[in-house]
């Protein structure tokens, strides 16, 4: 007799537990862990090549590095400008799954106007404009609510 008492509460319980372990998936399914989304501003009045790749539209490129300090390796993504307004071209990039180790970025802008690279920068902001040199994963913020993904900024 008591047993069947007992198995509602223990089918409960196991209830219970799937749904937060599956809630914790779903999370991680829509907000990728350990997540960053880097935006590189390029400012037109930097100099006459920046200027000219903005004033007419010209594809420049941003090569944006991600490396990670523990393992050693390197992630590299070339870009094209997906963005444009009076004052700047923007080229956005996202890295996703990242392990939970310490990274740094390296990012070069390459004029179609001179046919010249600019950089490397290395220096970058979090949503508060804190200024950084290295990331640790994960990485958490005011602005982020879900605790799995960091928007960071890069200027020339």
């Amino acid at each position: 007799m008591k047993m069947r008492k007992l198995l509602p509460l223990v089918l409960l319980a196991v209830g219970s537990l799937f749904l937060l372990t599956s809630c914790d998936a779903l999370l991680d399914a829509i907000f990728a862990s350990n997540q960053i989304q880097v935006q590189v501003s390029v400012y037109k009045g930097t100099n006459g090549a920046f200027f000219e790749d903005w004033l007419n539209g010209y594809p420049s490129t941003v090569t944006l590095t991600l490396s990670d300090i523990n393992s050693g390796t390197q992630s590299t993504v070339v870009t094209s400008w997906d963005g444009i307004d009076s004052n700047y071209l923007y080229f956005n990039v996202q890295y996703i799954k990242l392990k939970d180790h310490t990274f740094t970025l390296s990012a070069t802008y390459n004029s179609s106007y001179s046919g010249l690279s600019y950089g490397p920068v290395t220096s970058f902001y979090d949503p508060n404009n804190v200024g950084m040199g290295s990331i640790q994963m994960p990485y958490s913020n005011p602005g982020d609510s879900t605790g799995h993904s960091v928007n960071l900024y890069m200027y020339f």
